[in-house]
């Protein structure tokens, strides 16, 4: 693509950005988007972790890693190496908002396994800090609101890093489209450019095909899924911004071939149909330019 081609792109692109709707216009303030506004059992990832019911390797796990930091050293005058320091976490992984832990995985470079086998890099593309709280049954009693996330494993993750991306799952309100992308957090910058590339990859309203339509919206400051609150767990990073990534139940299950259960996701992500790949690859894609483009220092406006 020549310089020309590309400026008018991202021009475009930008401007579909800038025009992305605020919940707070579609879903009627966002006060029904999500059952999230209902009370957790817990009030803490580590009131979870003490219960006497719930046990970890039975009921719930974790899985993180974290990379050992090279110095930082760019001496070149026509070019900049980006700074790669974006963690991307699943604070309700396994069966708790099913798809988050496969899509965090991803994102963070490396291979889809189930627990007790070491994630393999993806060539190609950088790996990085990831932090997942899973469900190992389908159970919204080991939902932890994240703002209230005080897991050791994900305030370090976050804590060590630039940046950091949420993946969550929610149910939107009745009567608004079933394929949503909820864009909210602190991080405005990093919000522009996931909305931008969001449109770029094809996850907008007004494709030939309406059946590959995503409505992506802006959440909005009366939406309880906005994410801008300081103590969630994706804002707890060295510049204290983040974005969080509400993805509705049926756009994550049209992610998969199979959305069954987490073998079946793991082997089935973007496989299947050819909505299927449209869907898994274009919000891998766009994540990844997106986090690409914050990493530099550059802006979809």
């Amino acid at each position: 693509m020549n310089l020309t081609s590309r400026r008018t792109l991202l021009t475009s692109v930008a401007a579909a950005a800038a025009t992305l709707p605020l919940l707070n216009d579609l879903a009627g303030n966002g006060s029904t988007a999500a059952a999230a506004t209902t009370a957790d059992n817990f009030p803490s990832n580590s009131a979870l972790y003490s219960s006497s019911e719930y046990q970890e390797g039975t009921h719930w796990m974790r899985r993180f890693r974290t990379h050992p930091r090279a110095e930082l050293f760019d001496n070149v005058s026509a070019t900049s190496d980006p700074v790669r320091s974006t963690a991307v976490i699943a604070p309700h992984g396994g069966g708790i908002e099913a798809g988050t832990s496969e899509l965090c995985l991803t994102l963070a470079g490396y291979s889809r396994v189930g627990a007790g086998t070491d994630p393999v890099a993806e060539t190609g593309v950088p790996q990085r800090d990831y932090w997942m709280f899973e469900g190992l049954a389908s159970s919204s009693a080991l939902h932890v609101t994240s703002t209230h996330c005080d897991d050791p494993a994900a305030l370090a993750v976050c804590g060590n890093n630039m940046y950091a991306v949420s993946l969550h799952g929610f149910a939107p309100d009745a009567g608004t489209p079933a394929k949503q992308i909820l864009i909210g957090g602190r991080d405005q910058r990093l919000m522009r450019n996931l909305g931008a590339a969001f449109a770029a990859h094809g996850l907008k309203t007004g494709n030939s095909n309406s059946a590959l339509d995503v409505t992506v919206l802006i959440a909005g400051v009366n939406s309880p899924l906005n994410g801008d609150d300081p103590a969630n767990i994706v804002n707890r990073t060295r510049t204290g911004a983040g974005a969080q990534l509400e993805i509705s139940t049926e756009l994550r299950r049209a992610m998969f071939g199979d959305f069954s259960s987490a073998s079946a996701r793991r082997t089935t992500a973007g496989v299947g149909t050819a909505n299927q790949a449209h869907f898994w690859n274009g919000f891998v894609g766009a994540v990844r330019e997106a986090v690409d483009r914050h990493e530099r220092g550059l802006d979809s406006l």
